[in-house]
């Protein structure tokens, strides 16, 4: 099937939206329109993701900076830093319920492999934390490890800090509004690079889906128009998995195989898509039937009407042929028939 291009009233983003989420029968009239209008919705959309979801990620970093930062300030234990080495003045092995985050501070001389190593698994069978050994600084998250030389982070940083006076004074000095623009802005642009390849492969799979679909349906789409119906079916599912992502964040609550229900919306959408369009183009097919039907009709009675006045102004001009005739004979008749009055007129014979 092909779809032709056509020209239509600019539709705002907004409605748009609304339109892929809630009328599914207008499907048709994205149909008519150029895939690049359909790719600029595509990538406005991911805009406003990333931009929402950015500013619920930086909020909560913000606010686990912000604990951070009381953490240090009132619980944290003295210490001292001199030429790469740190001494704190006791052992410590904290837990954050609301953020899953552990701290381990052992700063003996000589720490055990197995010491470490349990600190290390604990934090994996949480999430995320830190250790921090006499000499260096252990950052685990997401089965990520990494390990920094007090002495690199020191050259590589250029801070002065010898005990805790020192760093609770160089915290004090640093914005959490400039952290949390740095952050916003850093997370944003990297997480709108991953959500527009994540979601361009997920309209890859629901157009394949679509074509396939299609001709099952007995409607042959070629693939142009299935991906824009695939990003306007995705729209849902991209709006949904914004409300999950912020409440994931804010909360913590996890939706199991919510990637799957992501994506069976978008196929639900697809199909139901199709169907629509189907319908449609059956319908003005019957329609255009039915206006082919009543002009032929019409054109019918057109003909009999013409050939009824041709025989009527027929008849009449032989009526009018045959009256002349008529006249012509009685005209002759009078001429040669003789006078009675003539003929009886006495000639003198008889006196």
């Amino acid at each position: 099937m092909e779809i032709k291009e056509i020209k239509k009233e600019k539709i705002t983003f907004l409605k748009r939206l609304k339109t892929a989420i809630f009328n599914l029968e207008d499907y048709g009239m994205f149909l008519g329109e150029r895939l690049t209008v359909a790719f600029k919705y595509f990538f406005l959309l991911m805009l406003v993701m990333t931009l929402i979801i950015s500013a619920v990620e930086t909020y909560n970093f913000l606010r686990q900076v912000n604990k951070a930062y009381s953490y240090v300030e009132n619980e944290l234990p003295d210490f001292k830093y001199s030429d790469g080495i740190v001494e704190f003045n006791t052992k410590v092995e904290a837990y954050d319920e609301d953020y899953k985050f552990r701290l381990f501070i052992n700063t003996d001389e000589n720490v055990e492999e197995s010491i470490v190593r349990e600190y290390k698994d604990k934090i994996y069978d949480s999430s995320y934390g830190v250790i921090a050994l006499k000499d260096k600084l252990i950052c685990i998250s997401d089965d990520m490890e990494i390990e920094e030389l007090y002495s690199d982070l020191s050259k590589e940083y250029n801070f002065n800090i010898s005990n805790k006076a020192d760093l609770v004074s160089k915290i004090n000095s640093i914005s959490p509004n400039t952290i949390g623009v740095i952050y916003f802005i850093s997370s944003s642009i990297l997480l709108y690079i991953v959500n527009v390849l994540t979601v361009l492969s997920d309209i890859c799979l629901v157009a394949v889906f679509g074509w396939v679909a299609s001709r099952i349906c007995g409607v042959a789409f070629k693939m142009t128009p299935m991906i824009a119906l695939a990003i306007y079916s995705l729209s849902l599912s991209i709006v949904l998995k914004i409300i999950y992502y912020c409440v994931l964040s804010l909360t913590g609550f996890v939706v199991q195989y919510f990637d799957i229900i992501y994506l069976l919306i978008a196929y639900v959408y697809m199909i139901a898509a199709i169907f629509m369009v189907k319908y449609d183009l059956i319908k003005q097919t019957q329609e255009l039937q039915k206006i082919i039907e009543v002009q032929k009709k019409v054109h019918e009675e057109s003909e009999e009407n013409d050939n009824t006045d041709e025989k009527d102004k027929e008849k009449d001009k032989n009526n009018d042929d045959k009256n002349n005739n008529e006249k012509k004979d009685d005209g002759k008749s009078d001429e040669n028939e003789p006078g009675i009055e003539n003929n009886n007129e006495p000639d003198g014979s008889e006196i």
